[in-house]
């Protein structure tokens, strides 16, 4: 006789870049139901299940569940195998992650073995855990090298059947509650979890009302509750987990039903603006302020703040929902006295699967990029720049080891943090992998950026988004790492203040100067046809017929403002940011032929000096440099060097610095 299918699922644990994707698919994946339904018999038996995934309406992937009972070595066990895949297109990108996990545990539900392979980027990562007497053995494959570590725990880690058995015998009566601990392998880490039932209720499902058990689960201090429904066999029906991108649902289904559809998802512009923060203040010169202050509101206090206090953010007021943050630009005109110790040395100088640094590329090119440099803050900025300079922003990667991207140059801001932190441990410079928020372009967002040890204490460095020297304070860090255990300790972390944190500017330094933010102060204003911008300190005036739309967009969009004229016309202000190139005047005017085809350059004079041009009939444009903020001015109609002109000449900036 068969046993009943019995609750058996594992809690799982994802910027601008691949980051919130990652929480995506850990959340999908380590969320996975890996129901099993037990056999009593000593024969081979093999249940297959299948869920539909959905970001609120869109079905983005799913769940294959395969459990059986099998034999070896004279002995009974259970092995669960869950293969899951995400999928969308991504802005125009296409992406798609797969992982595939299979655990082998005893009759009892204690946990044996878990193989792990994860396919994010172009190469696989494969994880294999043996699980001893009070350790956990973990190697970890990326291409021919393999990396090894163990983790030490007490207790007894159960696998999916085991904590599927704890809940059938323990959940009973409303209020009930079980705890346990298991191995997350996708994020090497092992967890405590709890499961609370918390009644019965009428659940929707395929047009028709059942009665459902819900049951709440979390891991211990990781952030969000995940709530189930089953039916009242224990068969897992319906999850939701939230996320930065909105609500996730996992939804029992059929293998006609997971797998259609499938091609034509795409994961919608809304979706990524819902995952950012706006600002409510349009920063001038973001990559050269000396100090920010910031108030953070959580939307959900409860799930704990992550660790936010370092020597350069200072937690100046709290409350149980705000913290008033102090962010400061490293000051590193002399030697401190700080010292690493010899274990944190070794360990932020050693190579691991996702930091290669002995990869025979990446010591190749640190020794290039170095050459005879002595100086360790010089050599990591020389670095820094070489990233900048060689990669190429790709959103179809979702996390990459550094030995993959060193080859192919591809990434998003992860694969961008990777690089550089693995080249500065060639260099012999102790490095760390950080995630946390910066600021773009009218947003925070989900970011990744590294720390180097230079003269005594950590310096941040960012190769994705830099800034002329160490890397600006218009960023919070919340998580730093050495990936020896993977990103999993990182998005722990930033689980607990993605998609629940406000941010608002109180007061920002610039060129020594203290800017505070008014209260209720608005983001711009448009009256009698003129705008202003109170935190870039611009105006700009329409011309005679001409009227206002597209706003204070935010990133990935640059425009400030659009005017459109009453022939048709348009007149666009874009605003970009600096970049470590060496030839500043060719990049001006790469930008300018991306926006002019066929144009002719000229010069023209704005804030008392000469902006390079390109005119053509149709369209005409002019970038400017103020500072370390780069506007685009575009005109696009009949004469447009003419419209071009009156635009300059109604365009003032309060905040000149050239």
């Amino acid at each position: 006789m068969k046993a009943k299918k019995l609750l058996a699922k594992e809690n799982k644990i994802k910027t601008f870049s691949a980051f919130w994707l990652m929480w995506l698919i850990c959340s999908a994946l380590i969320l996975s139901p890996a129901f099993v339904r037990l056999a009593s018999a000593e024969q081979l038996e093999k249940e297959v299940s299948w869920y539909s995934i959905y970001l609120g309406q869109d079905k983005i992937g799913y769940i294959k569940e395969t459990g059986e009972r099998i034999k070896q070595d004279g002995r009974w066990y259970f092995k669960t195998r869950a293969e899951s895949k995400i999928f969308f297109n991504r802005l125009g990108k296409k992406i798609e992650m797969v992982v595939n996990s299979e655990y082998l545990e005893t009759e009892e539900g204690l946990l044996k073995k878990v193989l792990s392979e994860q396919l994010l980027s172009a190469q696989p990562i494969i994880i294999e855990a043996e699980i001893e007497k009070d350790k956990v053995s973990l190697k970890t494959t990326v291409g021919d090298r393999t990396f090894s570590r163990d983790l030490t725990y007490s207790g007894q880690l159960l696998g999916p059947v085991g904590i599927a058995q704890l809940g059938s015998n323990y959940l009973k009566n409303e209020g009930d509650k079980v705890e346990y601990q298991t191995l997350l392998v996708e994020l090497s880490q092992v967890v405590s979890g709890e499961r609370i039932l918390v009644g019965e209720e009428d659940l929707e499902y395929r047009g028709e009302i059942i009665k459902a058990r819900k049951i709440e689960e979390k891991f211990l201090g990781q952030g969000d509750t995940r709530q189930v429904w089953t039916d009242l066999e224990g068969n897992e029906i319906k999850s939701i987990q939230s996320s930065p991108f909105g609500e996730m649902i996992t939804l029992l289904s059929d293998e006609k039903e997971a797998l259609s559809g499938l091609e034509l998802t795409m994961l919608s512009q809304e979706h990524f603006q819902s995952s950012l923060i706006k600002s409510n203040v349009r920063l001038p010169q973001a990559r050269g302020l000396e100090k920010l202050v910031v108030r953070l509101k959580h939307k959900n206090p409860n799930i704990g703040w992550p660790e936010i206090q370092n020597d350069y953010q200072r937690v100046v007021a709290m409350s149980d929902d705000t913290l008033i943050v102090e962010l400061n630009r490293v000051k590193i005109e002399a030697e401190t006295k700080g010292q690493l110790s010899a274990e944190e040395k070794e360990l932020y100088l050693k190579a691991n699967a996702y930091l290669d640094c002995n990869d025979p590329e990446i010591q190749k090119v640190a020794k290039q990029v170095n050459g005879s440099e002595t100086d360790a803050l010089k050599k990591a900025l020389q670095l820094r720049d070489w990233v900048f300079q060689n990669m190429t922003f790709d959103l179809g990667i979702v996390f990459a080891p550094a030995s993959e991207i060193i080859r192919d140059k591809r990434g998003t801001c992860a694969g961008y943090a990777s690089l550089l932190a693995s080249l500065l441990r060639a260099a012999d410079i102790p490095s760390r992998y950080l995630m946390g928020l910066v600021y773009v372009n009218g947003v925070w967002g989900g970011h990744a950026w590294v720390e180097a040890w230079v003269k005594g204490r950590w310096v941040p460095l960012d190769a994705a988004i830099p800034s002329p020297d160490v890397a600006d304070p218009a960023r919070l860090a919340i998580a730093w790492s050495s990936l020896e255990e993977g990103p999993g300790e990182s998005l722990v972390a930033a689980q607990k203040v993605f998609g629940y944190l406000e941010i608002e500017i109180l007061e920002f330094n610039l060129n020594g100067q203290s800017i505070k933010v008014e209260e209720g102060q608005p983001l711009y204003e448009v009256k009698g046809g003129l705008y202003w911008n109170p935190g870039l300190q611009i105006e700009l005036k329409a011309p005679k017929g001409f009227s206002f739309s597209d706003l204070n967009k935010v990133w990935p969009d640059k425009t400030l403002l659009t005017l459109t004229g009453p022939e048709g016309q348009i007149i666009k202000l874009l605003q970009d940011g600096w970049l470590p190139v060496k030839d500043p005047e060719k990049q001006l005017i790469n930008s300018l032929k991306k926006e002019v085809k066929g144009g002719k350059i000229t010069y023209l004079n704005l804030w008392g000096k000469k902006r390079p041009a390109m005119v053509s009939a149709g369209k005409s444009a002019v970038a400017i440099i103020n500072g370390l903020d780069l506007f685009l001015l575009t005109a696009q109609g009949e004469d447009s060097a003419r419209l071009l002109d009156i635009a300059l000449k109604n365009f003032q900036n309060r905040l000149i610095i050239n």
